[in-house]
């Protein structure tokens, strides 16, 4: 126990003033969401034609789930129950293989790891977890059960409860944030971490950028309880479809009701997504993540990969880069053409890059000389004004070393790999 809780003093409130300036900000926002509807309830009882508009234009949320999430193609359907908490997960591949836990983003469930699921099954135990509040996961209503030590704790447990020891992590976005924190609280049970389009804590919740849809201005609306849920759930459709544009271009055709082929992938979101109660759950992680830091000069010593896309709208390119500073040992992989959801965007180069990095022999301690190349743009700029940076680049300690390399211990995949 006592180590237990010397793990999670790594984790740290931020300071008092600015917890109070979000609060504050966050009652200007909800007020003004206040008096948007005011405004609409007005206009409808002038105009009673806004009503029958509003009414042509709401979307009709599917009252089941798609064939294709209650079936067992990906996996068998799971639970496990912490005290009063049930979570609900994929299981796949042989028991016996080490374990991949895939933790999803927002807002998502396990159906986003569709594309690496049946790939990593023929290496791996696979679990992938519905988040709790998420999707088929209970989704408890009291804030106190999303903050980062209990999440933590909860996933330190359902582990216990699954018979692994340790694991390897693949997070996207949210779970991304979780798996971070994760490696730094319970780092025995984190054999490599996967960070999928997602900066270290201490750098995401001050570097999010306007154009993102989750930007500060909206993880200050939604501090306050009740409201943001309402409001979500009466823009779902827009909300949904602006975060999973992707979806609709994927080329994954699955049996429509009257035995045609359609693309019904959205069926899943709207599904996960179509009651107040869906959203209050995810909502409590913004309601507590973005008050914690992780203590200064604390590494991740397990291996690191860290992936993005070099067109995410989310987050920025520079701070997800600059999170390999929070890794002892680390690649970083960046898939050109691809937004925010590399592995559902570019699942097969996003597949190929994630086996070689988990699969891959274990990291060689030799060093050789290699000659650096001039590189101009983002790292040049990022780490200082480096004049030259060599292709294949490690970090070594805490500093970064330009003209060292590790002898390629994973078959063509560098240490430190960045497409420009």
């Amino acid at each position: 126990m006592a180590n237990q809780k010397r793990d999670y003093d790594v984790l740290e409130v931020v300071p008092k003033w600015e917890i109070t300036k979000i609060y504050l900000r966050c009652l200007l926002a909800n007020l003004t969401i206040l008096l948007k509807w005011l405004y609409e309830s007005v206009k409808c009882k002038i105009n009673p034609t806004a009503i029958m508009r509003r009414t042509i234009e709401r979307t009709d949320f599917p009252n089941k789930p798609p064939i294709f999430m209650t079936d067992t193609n990906l996996g068998r359907h799971s639970y496990v129950k912490l005290e009063n908490t049930k979570l609900h997960f994929i299981e796949a591949g042989n028991r016996s293989n080490p374990t991949v836990l895939l933790l999803h983003g927002f807002p998502d469930c396990w159906f986003g790891w569709r594309y690496q699921i049946p790939e990593l099954t023929h290496y791996f135990h696979v679990i992938a977890l519905d988040l709790k509040g998420f999707n088929d996961s209970d989704k408890p209503h009291w804030r106190f059960e999303y903050t980062p030590k209990k999440v933590c704790e909860d996933l330190r447990k359902f582990l216990i409860a699954i018979s692994a020891k340790s694991v390897s992590i693949i997070g996207h976005d949210l779970g991304a944030t979780i798996g971070w924190l994760f490696a730094h609280t319970n780092p025995e049970m984190v054999d490599k971490f996967v960070s999928v389009s997602t900066p270290h804590p201490n750098l995401l919740w001050t570097n999010l950028p306007k154009s993102s849809p989750f930007n500060r201005n909206w993880l200050e609306f939604v501090q306050l309880p009740m409201l943001p849920e309402m409001e979500l759930k009466h823009t779902a459709d827009k909300v949904l479809r602006r975060c999973h544009s992707h979806v609709t271009k994927e080329k994954l055709y699955l049996s429509g009701t009257n035995g045609t082929l359609t693309n019904n992938l959205m069926e899943a979101y709207l599904y996960s997504f179509c009651q107040t109660d869906d959203w209050r759950g995810p909502l409590n992680y913004f309601r507590n993540f973005p008050f914690y830091r992780v203590r200064d000069g604390e590494i991740i010593q397990c291996p690191c990969l860290i992936i993005t896309g070099n067109d995410d709208r989310f987050y920025k390119l520079e701070s997800v880069v600059k999170s390999s500073e929070f890794c002892e040992n680390f690649i970083i992989k960046i898939i050109e053409q691809c937004g925010r959801a590399p592995h559902q965007e570019m699942a097969t180069e996003f597949n190929s890059t994630v086996l070689k990095f988990l699969i891959g022999k274990k990291y060689s301690q030799k060093v050789t000389d290699v000659q650096p190349t001039q590189v101009r743009g983002l790292v040049g700029r990022m780490f200082g004004g480096i004049g030259s940076v060599a292709n294949n680049t490690v970090k070594l300690g805490n500093n970064l070393r330009e003209s060292y390399a590790f002898t390629n211990p994973l078959n063509s995949v560098p240490n430190f790999m960045i497409k420009g």
